[in-house]
């Protein structure tokens, strides 16, 4: 799948606040935000602060819709 054009990336980025946006069910069946804080200098690498901009659905193109900013922990199980 292509990337992400780098404007998209940076939209995203300021739309999650620098923050991961995976959304994950807990016990209790709500749906909570990781909210881990990312550093901008770090995507693509594997770590604390590390991140990458994530497809949201194979179909959905590689528009600001279909992305969202992922730690390398919610990335990694998104794989």
């Amino acid at each position: 799948m292509a990337e992400f054009p780098e404007n998209v990336v940076r939209r995203a980025w300021l739309r999650a606040n620098g923050r991961c946006e995976y959304r994950r069910k807990t016990h209790r069946h709500k749906y909570v935000r990781c909210n881990k804080q990312l550093v901008w200098g770090n995507r693509g690498r594997v770590g604390r602060g590390c991140w990458e901009a994530h497809h949201i659905s194979f179909s959905g193109g590689n528009g600001l819709s279909n992305c969202q900013i992922l730690c390398w922990a919610c990335h990694s199980r998104t794989l």
